[in-house]
């Protein structure tokens, strides 16, 4: 009877040991799958500072790509991607001081870099460059700056941590008409109370039945009272065929260059409401 309670009690020790290692072992982390995880941060600067780098090539009067050849990194949120097929082979990049896109021959990039994911970015190898003033990150093509392909992508970046979309609420910021178009391109910003032309209810935001003209497959919706600023919509967008809404509105998107034109590339309907 003796010999079976001290077996009983030891056990129950064994039995809590194990439990109280289970508390206090470090929780194990799974690289991710996708990237190049053996990339240290080392030489990161800022969006800001790759633009005033290579600012000779991003205001170029021609595209032009510049191969980076110093170890030279940046990190950031992903601010757009393809999620509802509106941004086309691109992700949208934005830390404190600025933004930029980085072009990738892929689809489905948002199934590996969503919203709110912080990537770091190695830079030696790939190319910068503009595609009429909109600064990019790629590789060299027709003489510019076009996408990279996967392979080299996936060498070049490194997912920190866990998507966290709530992280973008912080890096929003206003936008306004006047703003400098170099430093504040490819940023998330929302545009307040404003007005889409011809925006009844009815018209939709990038039908393909020849009712609105198409530039490349995409629907360039004026803003009232700007002759500089349009919504961007791709007809293969998930919500091309929806119903621009009608009065006043706050729109939320990458705000992307195209020379002197402002174009907001909305990333899924629910970045446009109404305002009450």
């Amino acid at each position: 009877m003796e010999k079976a309670k001290y077996l009983l009690l030891s056990l129950l020790c064994i039995a809590f040991a194990g439990c109280m290692n289970g508390d206090w072992d470090e929780p194990s982390t799974t690289p991710s799958p996708w990237g190049n995880n053996s990339i240290e941060e080392t030489n990161v600067i800022t969006i800001a500072q790759l633009k005033d780098k290579y600012s000779s090539v991003f205001n170029a009067s021609s595209d032009q790509a510049v191969q980076v050849t110093e170890d030279l990194q940046i990190k950031g949120w992903v601010t757009g991607n393809d999620i509802a097929g509106n941004i086309y082979q691109q992700v949208s990049v934005q830390d404190e001081t600025g933004a930029i896109l980085i072009g990738i021959s892929q689809g489905g990039l948002m199934g590996y870099l969503p919203l709110g994911q912080q990537i770091l970015v190695d830079l030696k190898g790939l190319y910068v460059g503009a595609y009429r003033k909109q600064c990019q990150i790629g590789a060299p093509y027709n003489g510019g700056i076009g996408r990279m392909d996967k392979f080299t992508w996936q060498e070049h970046f490194k997912a920190i941590g866990v998507a966290d979309a709530g992280k973008l609420d912080a890096l929003v910021s206003d936008f306004s008409a006047d703003m400098d178009m170099f430093e504040n391109c490819a940023k998330l910003m929302t545009f307040r109370n404003v007005t889409i032309k011809d925006a009844d209810g009815k018209a939709a935001f990038a039908p393909n039945d020849g009712s609105v003209a198409l530039t490349a497959n995409c629907a360039n919706r004026e803003i009232e009272g700007h002759d500089n600023v349009v919504v961007r919509t791709s007809s293969y967008a998930d919500f091309a065929a929806m119903p621009m809404p009608a009065g006043k509105v706050n729109i939320t998107g990458i705000f992307t260059r195209y020379n002197n034109t402002w174009q907001i590339l909305l990333r899924t309907d629910k970045d446009i409401e109404t305002v009450e």
